[in-house]
């Protein structure tokens, strides 16, 4: 896949693309059935099938005090379309050259004279522009002026009766329903965190601990016990190990601030990784406060069980 990270460097090469625009968060079900559209009808005009999006979430440029959720940070999101095999992908900053231009202008300056499209390829509610004024039928017409096709996918791609969205896909992560997640995006949700010093606690009950941090424009599940597969680099290749995660306050121990830590089971990592990549499969129990660390230990048994039949599966 060929990569670019702005619109004002040089201009590609002179061939003509199928083009899909959009934010897409995650590249979820939904953005694979329009990237699967993109690719076939490019493939039937010998176009090269190209993606543009955004390394943030345009809604943050017009309200910069907004938090930021993303369900993939710009190198996975990279990632995630070389794995569906597209051909070129810009994931440029979203910004005021790109917010003001109107529809016309956008589709003058960059569509047909720097990327040289001849094909858009969008949604049933697409729009870019100004004021979102360019929707499908202004997209229509302003093509036929320029030389570029507009082809529309027939229907957001559903689940379960509902359209399946990135908003959709990040409130059932922040509820701690990461198995409704896995199966909105298509894979599990996973977020690569730096490993960070913990209070080495978990050692004095049998339990050691992994601490990390994720980065922290990163969606992160609710709090509460999670089944997760941790994988890191060891030996030169990546290793998946099975572990039980848990985000929370750690009320039984006196904790204070959040806090993100896992137990690698039936493996003793003597020295942990700098950097971890974490794979949420199921949702164990909520954070609960135990009387003691009597009582902490032994739900920690039984968590450790639990999660090690369900990721054993």
């Amino acid at each position: 896949m060929q990569f670019y990270d702005s619109l004002s460097g040089p201009i590609p090469e002179s061939v003509g693309r199928a083009l899909a625009i959009g934010t897409f968060d995650g590249v979820h079900r939904g953005h694979e059935a329009l990237v699967a559209l993109l690719k076939a009808a490019a493939a039937e005009r010998s176009l090269k099938a190209a993606v543009l999006t955004f390394t943030d979430l345009p809604y943050r440029y017009f309200n910069p005090q907004a938090e930021a959720r993303l369900l993939t940070l710009p190198a996975e999101k990279r990632a995630a379309f070389a794995a569906l095999g597209l051909g070129e992908l810009w994931l440029v900053p979203f910004g005021a050259e790109i917010a003001k231009q109107s529809a016309e202008d956008f589709a003058l300056n960059v569509l047909c004279g720097h990327l040289q499209v001849r094909l858009l390829v969008c949604g049933p509610d697409f729009a870019l522009g100004a004021g979102r004024g360019g929707n499908v039928q202004a997209l229509r017409e302003i093509g036929c002026r320029l030389g570029f096709e507009v082809l529309v996918l027939s229907e957001k791609f559903a689940d379960g009766g509902e359209a399946i969205s990135s908003t959709r896909i990040r409130e059932a992560i922040e509820r701690g329903e990461v198995e409704d997640g896995a199966r909105l995006l298509g894979r599990e949700f996973s977020f690569e965190a730096n490993v960070v010093a913990g209070q080495q606690l978990g050692r004095t009950i049998g339990f050691p601990t992994i601490n990390v941090q994720p980065h922290p424009l990163k969606v992160t599940p609710s709090m509460g016990v999670y089944a997760v597969r941790a994988a890191w680099n060891e030996y030169g290749a990546e290793a998946s190990f099975p572990a039980a995660l848990n985000i929370g306050m750690r009320p039984t121990v006196g904790g204070t601030r959040q806090q993100i830590e896992f137990h690698v089971l039936d493996v003793a990592v003597d020295t942990p990784p700098p950097t971890v990549r974490v794979e949420f499969v199921a949702r164990l129990r909520d954070e609960q406060k135990f009387d003691g660390l009597e009582a902490l230990q032994a739900q920690l048994q039984r968590d450790v069980a639990k999660a090690r039949s369900i990721l054993s599966r």
